[in-house]
């Protein structure tokens, strides 16, 4: 039997530098390339080295987030003749997202391995941006030129549910099925609709596991999670206060906006000036451009129609009229990494008796934003490169909009795929044994994977 081999360059027992190569027959089929986004120098980057002597056909991306795009122009600088495709959401939000990067590597990495990454210019961007083919969701193509139909392989996206034209795919080659579910949610965000499957059963599923590992405030339905954080917002800006909310550009950022004017013209919460901007603000304008896609909900919510105020200039963000007048204020970073608006307004929000910072997704122990979300009034913390504490007199908040699968959808995924092998990536060793012992004790006799970066695996059982 023909076997599909795997071999993770990244995002193996960990969550960054997400990259996949399958190995079908003789072709070769690399999913994603991501940045890890705590890690600095080559550690950073998906092991390209490990694809020596291999050659990669294809390249899929299945969506812009960085620790799934960003490594991507480093991947094609040893892999230039990759053909990548993606869907037309993606490359748009890809654009944007490379542009980013691109202009943030220099910060974070030494000047040697700047030097050595050719592929991160403006115009080597353009190029690759250009050159991706695009893919529909529900949309099947034939990745290789085999003319005998059982030695094609034969691809087809499924919307994800994760951010704007995020997709899962079902790779078919020689009878046997995969489903690679990239970043999953079965649950409709507000702007994003959930999840879509195949009909039918798989041979494997290679699933992410975020969020594998039972979590108390992910108990919580949407719903709940929106009236408990109404509420907080009602209660701060009736008492004269500002809420701040820090929020990821990808994803977050259009979901808090569209969640928040929706609660403010339905009288559910004051209306009161809002401020974005950056690249969260372009990446709401490619949310309306493809506000028909099939990733959409609620098409008629244009997200520029929203009254909003522009983020001053960093010089100027102490001096912002939201220290004066309750408003709500959306800024990047999501986990407040330094140097970011949500990092620099946090350290005087902190100090500000009744105003409140609420924040909607997961922070990563390492990041500031941990170090703020776990903080307690009457503290004195210090977070990032700060070199001076600061006292906490406001309120903090921590809600969950998770972009990711609950565990129980998790495990509807297999429950309605029933395949014999389970591969789990992108979660931390917590996240992938909890929902693995899961997995075997919920389905007997499905065998269950927890890769390692670099190492070699046969996906389909010897017959």
């Amino acid at each position: 039997m023909e076997q599909i081999q795997f071999l993770a360059l990244g995002g193996a027992r960990e969550i960054g530098a997400n990259a996949y190569f399958y190995k079908i027959g003789g072709y070769g089929l690399l999913v994603d390339a991501g940045l890890h986004p705590e890690k600095t120098g080559w550690d950073a980057f998906p092991k390209a080295e490990l694809l020596d002597p291999y050659s990669v056909n294809s390249f899929i991306v299945t969506h812009a987030h960085t620790d799934h795009l960003g490594g991507m122009p480093f991947l094609l600088q040893s892999q230039p003749q990759a053909r990548v495709i993606a869907t037309p959401e993606t490359s748009e939000i890809a654009r944007v997202m490379l542009g980013n990067s691109s202009s943030l590597l220099p910060k974070q990495h030494p000047k040697e391995i700047i030097d050595k990454l050719t592929f991160y210019t403006e115009e080597k961007i353009d190029k690759i941006i250009r050159n991706i083919e695009p893919r529909k969701i529900n949309q099947s193509f034939i990745l290789n030129t085999a003319e005998e139909k059982e030695k094609q392989i034969k691809c087809t996206f499924y919307k994800s549910g994760h951010i704007l034209g995020a997709v899962g795919m079902l790779i078919e080659h020689n009878g046997k099925r995969l489903f690679h579910t990239g970043d999953t949610s079965l649950h409709s965000q507000y702007l994003i609709g959930g999840a879509d499957l195949p009909d039918a059963h798989v041979d494997v599923v290679v699933t992410e596991c975020t969020n594998g590992k039972v979590d108390a405030y992910l108990s919580n339905t949407r719903e709940m999670e929106l009236d408990r954080l109404e509420k907080t917002i009602t209660k701060i800006l009736e008492g004269g206060g500002s809420v701040l909310i820090p929020v990821f550009a990808l994803g977050k950022m259009q979901e808090a906006l569209a969640m928040i004017w929706d609660g403010m013209r339905n009288k559910r919460i004051p209306t009161v000036d809002i401020y974005t901007g950056g690249m969260g603000k372009k990446i709401a304008d490619i949310y309306d451009h493809f506000r028909y896609s099939d990733s959409r909900e609620k098409p008629e919510e244009v997200l520029k129609e929203i009254p909003q105020f522009d983020m001053p200039r960093r010089e100027e963000l102490f001096s912002g009229k939201y220290f004066k007048t309750p408003s709500i204020v959306l800024a990047a970073s999501g986990m407040m990494q330094s140097g970011t608006s949500s990092y620099f307004l946090a350290q005087r929000w902190l100090r500000q008796k009744n105003f409140a910072i609420c924040f909607i997704g997961y922070t990563d122990p390492r990041t500031p934003g941990y170090v703020v979300s776990h903080a307690e009034p009457g503290q004195r913390i210090k977070f990032g490169t700060m070199k001076r504490e600061v006292p906490v007199r406001c309120s903090i908040e921590r809600f969950r909009f998770s972009a990711h699968a609950r565990r129980e959808e998790l495990l509807e995924i297999i429950a309605r795929l029933r395949p014999k092998h389970v591969v789990l990536t992108h979660g931390d060793t917590d996240a992938m044994n909890a929902f693995g012992e899961l997995i075997l004790e919920t389905f007997p006799g499905t065998k269950v994977s927890a890769p390692e970066n670099g190492k070699w695996y046969n996906l389909l059982e010897a017959e």
